[in-house]
């Protein structure tokens, strides 16, 4: 989104104002160490809602009262705040379109109506910035192992607009606060809502979607589970089937597998109703099934008993094995033997014969060394074939209890018939039992229809065309990246990236954040992540790259964009000429720092790089101009100055505030002065 931040500020205890004046494009705070400008960073993470008060403590914190920002954007002023002493409860927000001037922007002007406690703030700032989503959950189910993501934050869009200057030359961290787990997971799933591809009604279709899904997912395995409860009623049914035809003498149906008789309930209760209930007294079909079981239950015995001989074999292998080891581990394994040749005592002559024996000696210690070595793996062979027997003994065992029951009902006909239960009875007894099975079938094949389950595909299938229709993410996402992908080598063509890694090929992944060199060489491809990428140029270098192309995107989404296009670059050439020794009231001394580091050799080609670095990023900034129509804001704090620049551009056209001598600071030390000489006077 178009908007820039026209002020930055602090009002101190006696309502002295000390600030900043921002532009679009390009702005450059320069200046010695320790006079504020790294305070500048931090001023704006406090004031947008940051939990802590990360700003360096010193001059500033000690005489502050309040800081502020005013941002332009939306034709309207919006101006934040933030005391020095509130412990994160409230911050200030107004809507001023009024556009307040710089001297107006009092004590007074930040009345207390205006403060809001800090959950408001930033629900408050996150709808100004367009953030109208209230739920981020793309499935309830979800929710029963984790809490609600709720709503998205402004507080997230932050990580695509500050490079401190622990973090601009880090090899590895990319994105603000990125160790935070829980952030780095909420701004990667958020990015497609900053990046305006997402509404509210996109979060309600996908919860719906997972709705769906879920629930064609249980019906799938209620009907998985159907299908197994049948091939287990199946064989059931088949028993009873078998039994009618025992006890009856008659078949029940012809060629009927007990299996499609489960698959058609509806037609065989039909049938069964229709039947006239009748026996065949004359049928031997109980002996012909009595035989047949009778002669299964031997051939049982009998695999059962071979299987018992060979698992008694493997036992016996097993405690042969367990005894051979118990005594070899009582033996050292013989490692050596007669080595020196035998000599006769009077010819002093070597005896070949010995010489030949001790050769046999030493193969035949080789030999039994291998043999101790191989019976751990003796007994590993033999513990897998008995597991297995073991299995085939319980199988024959099991099929041997269930024959014996089949043979256990055809002998239990007869003791009815003693006891006067006719043939006719105990087979209306067996046909009930029948019927109990297919309505059983029946039953939940009806539940089942009036899950209807055509529907539930039809509406998933229309869910998921709405949501790429109207939405298209993962289409999105993927131009992004190509977008911006394209864009950082584009950048990094004109960086002075290390030798090794020009002709530069960075590639980020949309979908986690990472950021990596793609090395190709003849067919083969190598991911390089910034942790392996060298020295802190190539860090540098490949943060300014990411960021530079992060925000031209943004501002190529205009207002679809919801991250404002402002960028923060603290000390970026640190790289270069370390930050913290520049303590010059004069002027920037690139010399001088490279002396106290013992690098005056690389002066020239350091300052080049320098130099070429703010080239790039004007150059950039003008490209999206032309491109897009407007500047973003790219603000850099650094102690680089006056340097030349190339094709007519002058750095001092970029330098909004210059602190180098005694006393310049963020702070005013004037103002201070002039008021403790007035209180003295007092």
């Amino acid at each position: 989104m178009k908007g820039y931040i026209k002020y930055i500020g602090i009002l101190d205890k006696f309502n002295n104002c000390h600030s900043i004046s921002l532009d679009e494009g390009l702005n450059i705070i320069t200046g010695r160490s320790s006079t504020g400008k790294s305070a500048i960073i931090e001023i704006f993470d406090y004031c947008t809602g940051n939990s802590d008060n990360t700003i360096p403590e010193g001059i500033i914190t000690d005489n502050a009262e309040l800081y502020f920002i005013v941002f332009e954007a939306k034709d309207t002023g919006l101006v934040l705040a933030r005391r020095q002493e509130d412990k994160s409860t409230s911050l200030f927000y107004r809507v001023d379109p009024n556009f307040p001037k710089i001297e107006e922007l009092t004590l007074e002007y930040f009345s207390n109506d205006y403060f809001l406690h800090q959950d408001t703030f930033k629900e408050t700032l996150g709808h100004f910035w367009g953030i109208d989503i209230s739920e981020t959950d793309e499935s309830e189910e979800a929710l029963k192992y984790r809490s609600r993501k709720g709503r998205p934050s402004f507080r997230n869009m932050v990580s695509f607009m500050l490079q401190h200057q622990n973090l601009i030359a880090n090899k590895h961290s990319l994105f603000y606060r990125f160790d935070e787990k829980e952030k780095r997971e909420r701004t990667i799933d958020e990015f497609k809502i900053f990046a305006g591809f997402v509404d509210q009604e996109y979060y309600i279709l996908k919860q719906e979607l997972e709705k769906k899904k879920l629930e064609e997912e249980r019906i799938n395995r209620q009907l998985s589970q159907f299908e197994e409860d049948k091939r287990i009623k199946s064989s059931e049914l088949q028993k009873l089937l078998e039994e009618y035809h025992m006890i009856s003498g008659i078949k029940l149906f012809q060629g009927v597998s007990a299996s499609n008789m489960l698959n058609a309930p509806r037609n065989y209760l039909d049938q069964l109703q229709d039947r006239n209930l009748n026996v065949d007294e004359a049928s031997e079909e109980y002996k012909r099934q009595f035989n047949k079981l009778d002669k299964r239950k031997n051939v049982l015995i009998a695999e059962r008993r071979q299987i018992s001989l060979k698992l008694e074999q493997v036992n016996s292998s097993i405690e042969y094995v367990n005894r051979y080891t118990h005594t070899i581990d009582n033996l050292k394994p013989v490692s050596d033997a007669i080595e020196d040749d035998s000599l006769c005592p009077f010819c002093q002559q070597s005896n070949i014969q010995i010489g030949n024996e001790i050769n046999k000696l030493s193969d035949a210690i080789e030999w039994l060394n291998t043999e101790l070595r191989k019976t751990p793996q003796m007994l590993a062979s033999f513990l897998p074939e008995k597991r297995k027997l073991e299995e085939e003994i319980k199988e024959k065992n099991q099929e041997l209890k269930m024959v014996s029951q089949e043979i256990a009902k055809i002998l239990e006909v007869n003791k009815e018939l003693e006891q006067n239960k006719s043939l006719e009875e105990q087979s209306l007894r067996v046909l009930l039992a029948i019927e109990n099975e297919l309505k059983w079938s029946l039953g939940k094949k009806t539940t089942f229809s009036d899950l209807n389950i055509a529907q539930i595909k039809n509406d998933i299938q229309e869910l998921e065309d709405r949501l790429t229709k109207d939405y298209d993410v993962e289409e999105k996402l993927k131009e992004a990246e190509r977008f911006i992908n394209d864009s950082m080598n584009t950048i990094g063509l004109e960086l002075d990236f290390e030798e090794a890694y020009q002709r530069i090929n960075l590639h980020f992944d949309i979908n986690t954040f990472e950021l990596y060199h793609l090395r190709i060489r003849g067919k083969e491809k190598k991911k390089i992540y910034l942790r392996s990428m060298g020295s802190g140029a190539n860090w540098l270098y490949s943060h300014i790259c990411l960021f530079l192309s992060l925000l031209k995107y943004f501002s190529s989404l205009g207002d679809n964009a919801l991250v404002p296009t402002i960028l923060f670059l603290d000390q970026p050439t640190q790289v270069y000429f370390p930050s913290i020794v520049d303590i010059s009231e004069e002027r920037f001394d690139p010399k001088t720092l490279k002396e106290m580091k013992g690098e005056v050799e690389k002066l020239d080609i350091d300052l080049q790089s320098v130099t070429n670095l703010f080239q790039q990023i004007i150059y950039f900034i003008e490209g999206v101009y032309k491109d897009y129509g407007f500047k973003p804001q790219i603000i850099i704090s650094d102690h680089a100055d006056k340097l030349t620049l190339d094709d007519g551009y002058s750095f001092e056209n970029y330098v909004r505030h210059r602190w180098r001598k005694k006393n310049e600071g963020f702070i005013r030390e004037e103002l201070l002065d002039k008021n403790v000489h007035q209180n003295k006077e007092i």
